[in-house]
């Protein structure tokens, strides 16, 4: 990744998240049908690289915790499984980011180990 600080995707109008309730991206645990809308939302971003750029360190330093950014689960602080979950949301969204995977050929490997 850069070394620059990517920008806050809240910045971006064209983002497609822009308007949707915030409790969308704010799953309850095990909320299939609120994760699967955020991730569809996020599929469809225009600015899914750049959100997923700017969201990685952020997930990999525990600042953002069980939230729905960029298509993928940022796990809970809690739970025996939380650093592998936590590294396979880090893992998903540079791959993202890179523009390697999109969300849909994602299997959500941080929902799964939380």
């Amino acid at each position: 990744m850069s070394t620059e600080t990517p920008l806050d995707p809240a910045f971006f109008a064209s983002r497609a998240c822009n308007g949707m309730p915030t409790n969308t991206f704010f799953p309850a645990p095990y909320d299939l049908a609120t994760l699967d809308r955020a991730r569809a939302a996020c599929a469809s971003c225009p600015v899914l690289r750049q959100c997923a750029s700017w969201a990685a360190p952020l997930v990999e330093n525990r600042l953002i915790t069980e939230a729905v950014v960029a298509g993928v689960l940022a796990p809970a602080l809690a739970g025996k499984r939380y650093a592998v979950a936590r590294a396979a949301a880090v893992e998903e969204l540079a791959a993202i980011a890179a523009g390697d995977v999109s969300v849909s050929d994602l299997g959500g490997a941080a929902w799964t180990a939380a």
